[in-house]
């Protein structure tokens, strides 16, 4: 949510929404404008990794690039207990394999911007 400061000081949190609809014509094109100068440099950016600790739809962690052993350690800690988990069941009554390795823990890699990067994924801590 935005966060709008007047020249005082004074912070005010207003959705992107409401934002927009107190813009004038001018203040909307020219926001357009500057906000397509911003995707399209943020889109130039390099790409970086991440790594995200998965078990079925769930994912239970996202590292940085440069934590991959962390990332690793994570998906042993989990793995072996899921793994016993779904092997008894599977011998129990066995089903289709896919089903049986899209439930096992896995890392999966997603791609992003650097912008994406340092504001949605790892913002810097103030």
């Amino acid at each position: 949510m935005p966060e709008i400061k007047c020249h005082l000081g004074h912070a005010q949190h207003v959705s992107t929404t409401d934002w927009v609809a107190a813009l004038a014509l001018d203040q909307l094109r020219f926001a357009r404008d500057a906000m397509d100068e911003k995707i399209k440099a943020a889109e130039a950016t390099p790409k970086r990794v991440v790594w995200r600790v998965c078990r079925g739809g769930v994912c239970e962690g996202n590292y940085p690039e440069d934590q991959y052993e962390k990332a690793a350690d994570h998906l042993l800690r989990i793995l072996k207990a899921k793994f016993m988990e779904q092997a008894a069941d599977y011998v129990k009554k066995p089903y289709g394999t896919e089903t049986f390795r899209r439930e096992l823990p896995s890392i999966e890699i997603e791609r992003v911007t650097q912008f994406e990067y340092e504001t949605e994924w790892f913002p810097a801590k103030p």
